[in-house]
């Protein structure tokens, strides 16, 4: 199946293994793109035609809840089987693969999905601005915690859990530096400015550019304290 075009039936007809002791892909959200999948893949050969063609961009750019405690997809599985539905749609010209999309005004954070959240471009918080220091803090904890990411699949990206730990940590130190407290906190703009987190390739992770951009900021603020 990998050289032969896919057929209607390859996707009807797809399995994937599932977990519930580590995270997953929710296997209705799954289901309903091998749906459009199959549909598009029906009109490709004659059939009846329901709605717009499927793209290979739009299979790129899809995003799953995540299962934990219950049944879900192997991510791996399914990761491994859009890619080859996105090689063989863009090689039927529909959509070729497509540089990473310019940054958004505000870069955020996907921490675990969470119960009917799915990853489809969420609302964007307001973030601080990136100029000069202003007088007084310009970012709260909540604006840590509530950080959206765009996530990468087909190209490298950072390591969403070791992103979201250091984010809790980021949330905490604000926070402690906001109530008066500076010996608890637990991050320095030096330690922000030099974190290193390890990379994923054909599995989802974080936007390096966005999560790099964000980190400038926190280190900023976090330097606004450390002079005072």
């Amino acid at each position: 199946m990998g050289t032969m075009p896919l057929t209607p039936a390859d996707i009807r007809n797809k399995k994937f293994h599932t977990v519930r002791l580590r995270p997953g892909y929710n296997e209705e959200d799954v289901d309903a793109l091998l749906d459009r999948i199959e549909a598009t893949l029906v009109a490709l050969e004659g059939g009846p035609r329901k709605g717009p063609l499927l793209t290979a961009d739009e299979i790129r750019n899809s995003r799953f809840r995540t299962t934990r405690m219950s049944p879900g997809y192997r991510e791996d599985e399914v990761d491994d089987f859009l890619d080859l539905v996105v090689a063989d749609l863009a090689g039927r010209g529909l959509g070729q693969p497509a540089p990473p999309p310019p940054l958004p005004p505000h870069p955020g954070r996907t921490g675990p999905a969470q119960p009917g959240r799915v990853h489809q471009g969420p609302q964007q918080p307001d973030l601080p601005p990136t100029g000069p220091p202003s007088p007084g803090p310009r970012m709260a904890p909540q604006d840590i915690r509530e950080q959206r990411f765009a996530t990468t699949r087909l190209t490298t990206g950072y390591n969403e859990q070791e992103v979201d730990e250091f984010l809790d940590r980021a949330e905490y130190t604000l926070d402690v530096l906001q109530q008066g407290r500076p010996e608890r906190a637990t991050l320095t703009s030096e330690e922000v400015e030099r974190v290193q987190f390890a990379t994923t390739r054909a599995r989802p992770g974080y936007d390096p550019a966005q999560v790099d951009r964000f980190l400038d900021v926190l280190a900023e603020e976090l330097r606004h304290y450390e002079r005072s």
